[in-house]
């Protein structure tokens, strides 16, 4: 079983699935349609998670359209999803059976780490300056990290590996354990 994380999927926005179906002046991503940014996106996720593992979903799953929440839920091979709320997800709770929990934010611990999850960056959270990390997304990697704070959108994902894909809770405690941070 593996632990991940990951936010800001956007299914079926097109203004952010890139310019040539965006209404915006040039996109966010580079897709040449919906469908292929759709697929690209469920491919690589169940490419990295898979049914036995653990994946917390820190917001904004779909958009035009919650009703088709449940389809694109169902195109995820993982069991267990952990859902916060993003700013794109106000009738999430229509779909509750769907994920496995929905909150507002999320505390877990893990391999004496505790972690701190909101779809939003926080300048100060609970045990902020006691070591506890803060993972988040809503950004889309426009916010430079703040401490032990760290973008887990696919957005960011892509700057660093090339992939629209999830991170793995080792990637995040080896990515914290190596941030120079005076406590």
């Amino acid at each position: 079983m593996n632990i991940w994380f990951t936010s800001d999927l956007h299914f079926s926005h097109k203004n952010i699935a890139g310019a040539k179906v965006s209404q915006w002046n040039s996109g966010f991503r580079t897709f040449d349609s919906i469908d292929q940014m759709n697929d690209t996106l469920f491919n690589t996720l169940n490419k990295y998670v898979k049914k036995g593992d653990i994946l917390y979903f820190l917001g904004d799953f779909c958009f035009g359209g919650h009703d088709k929440t449940p389809l694109y839920r169902s195109k995820i091979n993982c069991d267990t999803i952990h859902f916060i709320r993003g700013n794109h997800d106000e009738h999430i709770d229509l779909y509750k059976d769907s994920f496995t929990s929905i909150n507002d934010v999320m505390t877990l611990k893990y391999a004496k780490k505790t972690i701190f999850l909101s779809h939003y960056a926080h300048r100060a959270w609970n045990g902020s300056h006691k070591g506890v990390v803060h993972l988040y997304g809503h950004n889309h990697g426009t916010l430079e990290d703040y401490g032990l704070s760290m973008d887990v959108g696919v957005d960011v994902a892509y700057r660093m590996f090339g992939e629209y894909r999830p991170f793995n809770i080792n990637e995040i405690i080896d990515i914290m354990n190596n941030k120079n941070i005076e406590r």
